[in-house]
């Protein structure tokens, strides 16, 4: 061949090399950029100093690319790095694992999201007004139940898997709290059911199920719900301290999935529609995608409808999650085949933060920094509790000190018996309600914030210990008073009949 046509050939190869890999070399760089990005990585970095982040790690699916930014420790006290392999919990991003599973029951013609509940649990009975009403399957999905979210603060601790009906129970012979299908309450305790009919359903274990079904035709095999995770963190009198919450498995699909960075692009890709994914798969995920005009709710001024596990606006969806050790958050734009997935091994807000940031930035807009300042509610708690427990112990040592002083006082005064008695009883008269409302004050918090009523352990789960030490010191110097007012009239007493 002459030398020419030996080049001709070469610049042909050349060039059809070039515009093959070009645009993969494109997206890689756009991808690339993006996570470099330096004014995003300087918020993220701001807000994990901020927060006090142990932990940080981020994937992002960009059409035909993934990847990843991680920052922190797995575990702090070894140094060890968290990865894109790192497994912590999802929380409540389980959720739309679980409603898949419902849809892949139904690819299975085994059931109907129009189904009632009482088809498949015949114990099943919730009554509105007075009267025994037939639940749907969509309406649990949708959040539109009547059950109330308060009700999560009564699931069972503990891995026996009988826990999965006996929490499930928690909704038998229950009084609704609205209409079902008038309004939209999120709850816990509804997803936690769908896992239970999944599994009396399928006549294995939901976690096989999530496993068989969708896990592993996906490729996940770094996910599931009873692998190592990383050590996760809770402030404790403004530390972060090594925190591990109890076991729910009766809790597993509402919020109890543990995955990795890296596997949670394969659940984003499968949103998406990308990859090559099982046909029966494939069809549930289409399936859970698409909303029943007639399962809306119809709210004035609503602009986000939540159906099968998503909080779904016009051409994207997102979720967040929250265990008492671990946080989340989930971005999946349709239009831009777009996806971004965050997660940390503490409660605090920092997931939020930079799942947002990097989707602004990716859409070519300017970081909402005021959006993106919530309060840390966590931290928050920490920091009044450590104002309770010095203010508690203070003003107990400042009582107790009195208490100690009181009959030389008392030996000072000119007193009489009715004055005296009349001082007690409206001492008592106010010092024993102050006393009880002390006592129950933590749990009155939570039932006016929509949590119902909490024991103290559940309080001690989801909120620092430190919480419980600043109320018990309150608590004690409420007592103190009591104890001191009790006292000083024995004492009154004793000076008036010598």
């Amino acid at each position: 061949m002459p030398d020419i046509l030996k080049r001709a050939a070469a610049f042909v190869s050349a060039v059809a090399v070039i515009c093959v890999i070009s645009p993969i070399r494109t997206f890689a760089s756009d991808t690339q950029s993006v996570l470099n990005d330096k004014e995003w990585v300087e918020f993220v970095e701001e807000k994990i100093e901020q927060d006090s982040t142990p932990g940080l790690s981020l994937s992002v699916v960009n059409g035909s690319e993934i990847g990843y930014k991680n920052w922190g420790y797995d575990k702090i006290a070894d140094k060890t790095p968290v990865t894109e392999n790192t497994a912590f919990r999802i929380g409540s991003l389980s959720k739309s694992f679980t409603a898949l599973t419902i849809f892949l029951l139904q690819e299975e013609d085994k059931l109907s999201i129009e189904d009632s509940v009482s088809d498949y649990l015949s114990w099943w009975n919730v009554t509105w007004q007075g009267e025994s009403y037939d639940t749907k399957i969509w309406q649990l999905l949708n959040h539109c139940s009547g059950i109330p979210n308060s009700t999560m603060m009564k699931s069972p601790i503990g891995t026996d898997n009988s826990l999965k009906e006996q929490n499930a129970r928690i909704a038998e012979n229950l009084e609704l709290t609205y209409e079902p299908s008038t309004s939209f309450e999120y709850c816990n305790l509804g997803y936690d059911i769908l896992a239970y009919i999944t599994e009396t359903v399928s006549g294995i274990t939901f976690e096989e199920y999530v496993e068989q079904e969708i896990l592993s035709p996906l490729g996940m095999n770094n996910s599931g719900y009873d692998i190592q995770k990383a050590q996760s963190y809770r402030w404790f009198f403004g530390q972060l301290t090594e925190y591990a919450a109890p076991p729910f498995t009766a809790c597993n699909g509402s919020g109890e999935l543990i995955s990795t960075a890296e596997d949670m692009t394969l659940w984003m890709n499968a949103q998406l529609g990308n990859g090559n994914i099982p046909e029966k798969l494939k069809n549930a995920i289409l399936a859970s995608h698409e909303m029943p005009e007639n399962h809306k709710i119809k709210q004035e001024g609503q602009t986000m409808n939540y159906f099968n596990g998503w909080m779904c606006y016009e051409n994207f969806a997102l979720h967040s999650g929250s265990n008492p050790d671990f946080s989340a958050y989930i971005i999946i734009d349709y239009q831009r085949n777009i996806g971004i997935f965050t997660v940390s091994n503490a409660m605090m807000n920092t997931a939020d933060y930079a799942a947002n940031s990097l989707y602004s930035v990716m859409k070519g807009e300017n970081i909402d920094r005021e959006r993106l300042n919530i309060l840390d509610l966590i931290k928050s708690i920490d920091v009044l509790s450590i104002c309770m427990t010095a203010a508690g112990i203070i003003a107990s040592i400042i009582t107790i000190f009195l208490l100690i002083t009181q009959k030389k006082r008392l030996a000072k005064k000119k007193i009489t018996y009715k004055k005296e008695i009349k001082k007690f009883c409206v001492r008592l008269s106010i010092l024993i309600p102050v006393f009880c409302i002390a006592c129950f004050l933590p749990t009155c918090i939570l039932y006016l914030a929509g949590y119902g009523i909490a024991s103290y352990q559940m309080l001690a789960i989801w909120l620092p210990y430190s919480f419980i030490i600043g109320c018990i010191a309150i608590d004690i110097f409420w007592l103190l008073l009591i104890i001191s007012s009790v006292e000083r009239f024995i004492r009154a007493k004793k000076l008036l009949d010598l």
